[in-house]
């Protein structure tokens, strides 16, 4: 979506073209920088560069790689196998002297020279010498470095703080507090260096909090203490320990347990059950389940959780209130966010239940489907189906066989606001109009959903979203789902013959006169007048019809082989490889080697009804 836009702003630009202006058709990746108000673009040709909101070269594209400018307004580039980092007006400000360049942390960069590393400040400048042998990012005011396999912590004036002496440190990104380890177990220091616990602990448990903001190096914020406690391991049992490195609350022990999340819920075990504690140590979710699971794949953030009992499980929110009952368990559909969820109550009706567990839509429906529209679902009832809205109100009547959005979330939100259906081979509106009917099938083309494959009294063509014919209804079949065939082509069959147009303009590249045709890897082996030959995707005879059989060698073509991919051919009852224009490479081989080395020859084309469709929403 965010590509569209930004697509949508430069085919605004006058086409007075200019050489430091970018158009449209040279972009292949667009984003917006945050830092500096720029868009970072990849280009086709593949080189990274900056434009500004008129499409004006900032930076130009002459760099194989480009990070987005960090806080510093400084951006990590790659050119020509060097590394380093350039200012928004694209002068280096970092030069390629280093074997290794990091990120920026606190304003200091970790680099490498001569085997060593040290920092620099952000105008490239040496803060602190090059006296270790690895280097982490500043957290805290805090960084941990290397020497001769052990660890330890210096600040920012390089100063050690911790000593370099232990097995192993670590710390989080949100706390002033580290932890160290000796003889394999861990033990807990404050960040001045002092020791604030024994070294007793097998294992210490970092979780993420999405609340704190990350800077412009981190994805997620690391803690051991903002969310709540910090879980620890020791002596089989996991426990939970406040700032102090104390017992966070009464009865801290447990068999099993989950670090506290970002809306500080633990998940827990105490002699074989499960439920769900806050960092006082209550038990929201009652520690009597058979097992408690997260709805989020990212557990730190996870806005719902499953909690089995028997057969039937409930369904809780962040906040641990109670939604439902379900014999099913429920999870993210890889939304960000989730403001509502879906599921089947235990009469086997399904409904949608707002995060704080309003009923928005009752619990009466036999299926109840997200649609690629963020507002509107699809809903069926005895075998029908229609479209509702998150209010509960029936914005298609449940009247047809099928129904499912014509635009999805690959497409501009500027089409998926349109509200189109297809609908038992019609397209409808929202207000349940029928804009387009009269055929026995309409599917949306794969890769542009403004273009519809229609068919009628079993003949096939291609009309668009205004009912114009862009290919009229003469053909047997036409092909959709392209990602095992032609790379920017579709099948078409007329009269049993076989051909190509391409999958943009649907012009024909290739007319429908081959018998026989296979598509693979670029090449196309095809068979016309019972000759066989080679051509490619744009129609051009690269070897002509002259051979009885030509015999692929799968593995050379998909990158398993040599370099050049083996072609075998028969022509009368002589074998011999030939190369894609034809020419004879080895003669006198015999059919058991050809046989042996080979695929089999060209054979009639995989019938596109049984090629895969893309699935349905």
């Amino acid at each position: 979506m965010k590509k569209a836009i930004f697509f949508i702003l430069l085919s605004l630009i006058s086409c007075n073209s200019s050489s430091q202006k970018i158009s449209k058709n040279e972009i292949d990746y667009i984003e917006k920088d945050k830092e500096s108000g720029f868009f970072r673009v990849h280009n086709k040709k593949g080189k990274y560069g900056f434009i500004d909101k008129d499409s004006i070269i900032q930076i130009p594209f002459d760099y194989d790689f480009i990070n987005p400018f960090d806080d510093n307004l400084l951006a990590f580039t790659k050119k020509n196998g060097k590394e380093f980092y350039i200012n928004t007006k694209g002068e280096i400000i970092i030069p390629p002297d280093y074997g290794k360049l990091n990120l920026f942390s606190e304003g200091l960069l970790s680099v490498k020279k001569n085997g060593k590393y040290g920092f620099l400040d952000t105008k490239g400048k040496v803060v602190i010498p090059f006296d270790f042998d690895g280097t982490g990012f500043f957290c805290q005011g805090l960084c941990i470095v290397s020497k001769n396999n052990q660890y330890g912590f210096i600040n920012k004036f390089g100063e050690i703080v911790i000593p370099i002496s232990y097995e192993s440190v670590k710390n989080s990104h949100a706390d002033n507090i580290v932890i160290a380890s000796q003889k394999g177990k861990w033990g807990f220091l404050n960040s001045q260096g002092k020791q604030i616990s024994d070294f007793i602990f097998d294992k210490v448990f970092s979780g993420y909090n999405l609340n704190i903001k990350a800077p412009s190096n981190l994805s997620e914020v690391t803690t051991y203490f903002k969310n709540g406690a910090v879980l620890v391991f020791k002596d089989n049992k996991y426990e939970f320990l406040n700032e102090k490195i104390k017992p966070a609350f009464p009865n801290n022990k447990f068999d099993s347990a989950s670090v506290f999340d970002t809306y500080q819920n633990a998940i827990v075990k105490r002699n074989g059950k499960f439920g769900i504690i806050k960092p006082s140590g209550e038990a929201k979710v009652p520690i009597e389940y058979d097992y408690v699971e997260y709805f989020d794949s990212n557990h730190n953030s996870s806005e719902y959780y499953n909690a089995r009992k028997g057969k039937i499980y409930s369904i809780f929110n962040k906040d641990l209130k109670k939604l439902g009952e379900s014999y099913e368990p429920v999870y993210n559909d890889y939304s960000v966010k989730t403001p509502f969820i879906i599921f089947k109550n235990l009469n086997n009706k399904y409904g949608l239940v707002t995060s704080n567990g309003e009923i928005k839509i009752p619990f009466q429906y036999d299926g109840l489907f997200k649609s690629d529209n963020n507002t509107l679902l699809e809903v069926s009832k005895d075998n029908k189906f229609g479209i509702i809205d998150e209010k509960g109100k029936i914005r298609i009547p449940i009247q047809y066989k099928e129904i499912y959005p014509l635009y999805d979330k690959f497409d501009d939100e500027e089409l998926r606001k349109k509200n189109l259906f297809i609908a038992d081979n019609k397209i409808i509106n929202i207000e349940n109009q029928v804009l387009i009917d009269k055929y026995n099938s309409i599917t949306p083309i794969f890769n542009n959903h403004n273009y519809l494959i229609v068919s009628k009294n079993k003949k096939f063509g291609i009309i668009d979203v205004n009912k114009n014919i862009i290919l009229p209804l003469e053909y047997n079949e036409i092909s959709n789902w392209t990602e095992y065939g032609p790379r920017h082509s579709k099948f078409i069959v007329k009269n049993g013959k076989t051909g190509l147009i391409d999958h943009e303009n649907f012009k024909i590249t290739i007319p429908p006169i081959y018998d026989k045709f296979r598509y693979i890897n670029g090449l196309i082996f095809a068979k016309k007048q019972n000759k066989v030959g080679i051509i490619n995707e744009e129609g051009v005879v690269l070897c002509n019809f002259i051979y009885d059989e030509i015999y692929p060698n799968l593995n050379d073509f998909y990158g398993y082989g040599n370099k050049e991919p083996r072609i075998y051919a028969k022509k009368d009852n002589s074998y011999f490889q030939i190369n894609v224009k034809g020419k004879i490479l080895k003669s006198n081989l015999t059919k058991k080697f050809v046989m042996e080395n080979s695929e089999i020859p060209v054979v009639n084309r995989q019938k596109i009804s049984e090629a895969p469709l893309p699935p349905k929403p």
